[in-house]
């Protein structure tokens, strides 16, 4: 079936895969099968959110929770639009967006070693979601980066971020090779923001039990500050 889509998500999973996401009347949907790849992101010239695309798409025939956003898709007939300017996607992101991830995703069934939250597999109603925080800071950790947020409920930590624009920075750029932190600091730190935040697929982390793991894949602050990560 022919769509037309915001997209809202574009993130780094296992080289070559990357996953997208969009909204379509409001609810998020998933480019799930086939895989999206790296090589047909570069042949149509690159994906953000904010992008509106026309596409074929139906839902799975069968999918897990949490993962209900899963969906077919054909490549061949994607087709970018236009763009949306970054106020007029923080506006719609927030018309449907959480005060908390508690009240998005539930209560976790653990955390990591590292404190990052863990949710039960094959329960939960999305995988994707808004939510308004009042106030982020993104930084290295390891070789990724990490964001720590407060929502309506509390404040996390050590959280994953997966933008496929930021992770690409830090193996490509060569600003970023000697100024990740501040780059990081200065256009994703702030006091009110809207992220997109994901379930990743279950994951078992010796000795914790298989889990889906919280991740954040963008950070739009309120007004936007982006500059270097485009």
């Amino acid at each position: 079936m022919k769509i037309d889509a915001i997209i809202t998500d574009v993130t780094r999973m296992r080289a070559p895969k990357v996953c997208i996401a969009a909204l379509r009347g409001g609810n998020s949907i998933r480019l799930n099968s086939p895989a999206p790849k790296d090589h047909w992101l570069r042949s149509i010239g690159g994906l953000t959110p904010g992008d509106a695309v026309s596409l074929t798409w139906r839902a799975a025939r069968r999918c897990h929770r949490p993962h209900l956003e899963d969906g077919d898709w054909n490549p061949a007939l994607f087709t970018k639009v236009h763009r949306l300017p970054d106020d007029e996607l923080i506006k719609l992101l927030s018309a449907n967006a959480f005060r908390s991830i508690k009240d998005t995703f539930g209560k976790p069934c653990f955390y990591s070693e590292s404190g990052n939250a863990a949710f039960t597999p094959s329960k939960g109603a999305r995988s994707l979601a808004s939510v308004i925080v009042s106030s982020v800071r993104a930084y290295p950790y390891g070789e990724g980066v990490r964001a720590d947020f407060v929502d309506d409920r509390r404040e996390w930590t050590r959280v994953p971020i997966e933008d496929l624009v930021i992770r690409d920075h830090q193996t490509n750029c060569s600003s970023c090779s000697s100024s990740l932190p501040a780059l990081l600091a200065s256009e994703f730190g702030g006091t009110q923001a809207v992220l997109r935040v994901g379930l990743a697929r279950p994951f078992e982390a010796k000795p914790n039990a298989a889990a889906c793991y919280l991740q954040v894949n963008h950070v739009f602050l309120i007004p936007s500050k982006r500059d270097h990560f485009v």
